[in-house]
């Protein structure tokens, strides 16, 4: 690998790292603002309905606005985005309205949807198809990383530090601030190295095959590899955002909430770890048989979470991160080396799937309200068994007779 690739790579790590940090705070903002607003579950958990419903209305045209300006502004303009926002929920915070921290939850979102359409391929095009899945996997292990940190020093800022120097005369959410306005600095860092670094616009290698209809009509197994990363990331973001008020369960561990928000980290890490054994894993396995196995295990472990209490109910969940580790990488690599003729419109598509993390946390809180808590993980269990579905029946029509992807 030449120097140059080495530190496109290491800046790309550096976006992946960032961007973790930023999406992994929305686990603690939930509980957070659920206390500080008054809100029932679903109502706290408009954060993520917002901040994924971005990917969902912008994913596409994204991915059409990538066609036009290539990777390297595609990625500093996500990385633009982001810092606005940032900015807007440090004021918002100060106002004291959810409305206004939610908009500034949206244009967050915007920019990381960017980033996310802009960085995957751009991650695949660093090197030969055949270590796609593998190199996608390291640049992700970095957002595992950076979601592992997040929870801790969120859970610091938020709750440990805000709730106990908190005064009548406060304003409901003002302790979100702090930990945005780090975050705005760092994505500033972040742009100037990039920008200094990657000088060659890097544009699409090949030209765009049509539109996105035209793109599906060609190529309708696109529509199942969308689904599956809607009930990935569904499932993945779902249960991070309920794992806090999970943990404070008389039934399950009973911890406060600065405690708990930690230990959010402990799922994140367990993504990391998952993530940093994939990168050679996926090197000696074949991908899609990887995908078969980490389904499965995931499913058996909400099964498992849904029919317990205590100690293995809470662990259950916890070790799902290290079979959510390569899902998404692997989905996403094996789908669009398939349609290497328009790699930026294939991103754009597959991106549209992150809604499912607004949808399914979105239920999942409708059905906390109706039915309990603990109950509701029946709605991640399902997401793991449509990926296992996939995988052992789609995945092998998309894939073909590629011995790379069997």
């Amino acid at each position: 690998m030449s120097r140059d690739l080495r530190l496109k790579l290491t800046l790309l790590c550096g976006v992946y790292l960032v961007w973790g940090a930023i999406a992994s705070l929305n686990d603690l903002l939930i509980p957070y603002l659920k206390q500080e607003f008054g809100l029932t579950f679903s109502g706290a958990m408009r954060v993520q309905l917002v901040f994924y419903a971005a990917y969902f209305f912008l994913s596409v045209p994204f991915g059409l606005f990538l066609r036009r300006v290539g990777f390297r502004n595609g990625i500093l303009t996500g990385l633009g985005g982001a810092l606005v926002g940032c900015l807007l929920m440090a004021a918002a915070s100060r106002a004291g309205s959810y409305g206004l921290i939610l908009a500034a939850v949206f244009v967050i979102a915007s920019g990381i949807t960017l980033l996310q359409v802009s960085a995957n391929p751009y991650a695949t095009s660093l090197g030969a198809e055949r270590t796609a899945p593998s190199r996608l996997t390291l640049v992700q292990s970095f957002h595992s990383l950076g979601t592992t940190i997040g929870p801790w020093f969120g859970a610091v800022l938020l709750f440990a530090v805000a709730w106990s120097s908190f005064t009548d005369g406060d304003t409901p959410g003002q302790a979100i601030a702090q930990p945005y306005l780090i975050l705005a600095l760092a994505l500033g860092l972040l742009a100037i190295f990039f920008w200094r670094t990657e000088t060659g616009g890097h544009r699409n290698i090949t030209a765009p095959s049509g539109s996105i209809v035209n793109l599906v009509r060609a190529h309708p197994q696109l529509l199942y590899s969308t689904l599956a990363i809607f009930c990935y990331v569904g499932a993945e973001i779902a249960i991070a955002s309920f794992l806090v008020n999970y943990l404070v369960m008389p039934g399950i561990l009973g911890l406060e909430h600065a405690t708990a928000g930690k230990l959010v980290s402990v799922y994140w890490g367990c993504a990391l770890a998952g993530r940093f054994a994939g990168i050679f894993l996926l090197k000696v396995f074949p991908p899609r048989r990887m995908l078969v196995f980490y389904a499965c295990a995931a499913s058996m472990l909400v099964a498992a979470s849904l029919a317990s209490t205590g100690l293995t109910a809470a662990a259950s969940l916890q070790l799902i991160g290290v079979f959510n580790s390569i899902m998404f990488p692997t989905i996403f690599a094996l789908t669009i080396n398939r349609v290497p003729d328009d790699s930026s419109a294939v991103s754009g598509l597959l991106c549209l799937g992150i809604v499912g993390g607004a949808v399914i946390s979105q239920l999942q809180g409708l059905l906390a309200d109706s039915i309990g808590l603990q109950a509701s993980f029946i709605l991640p269990l399902a997401c793991y068994l449509y990926i296992v579905f996939f995988s052992l029946r789609l995945l092998n029509k998309i894939s073909g007779t590629n011995t790379v992807t069997q």
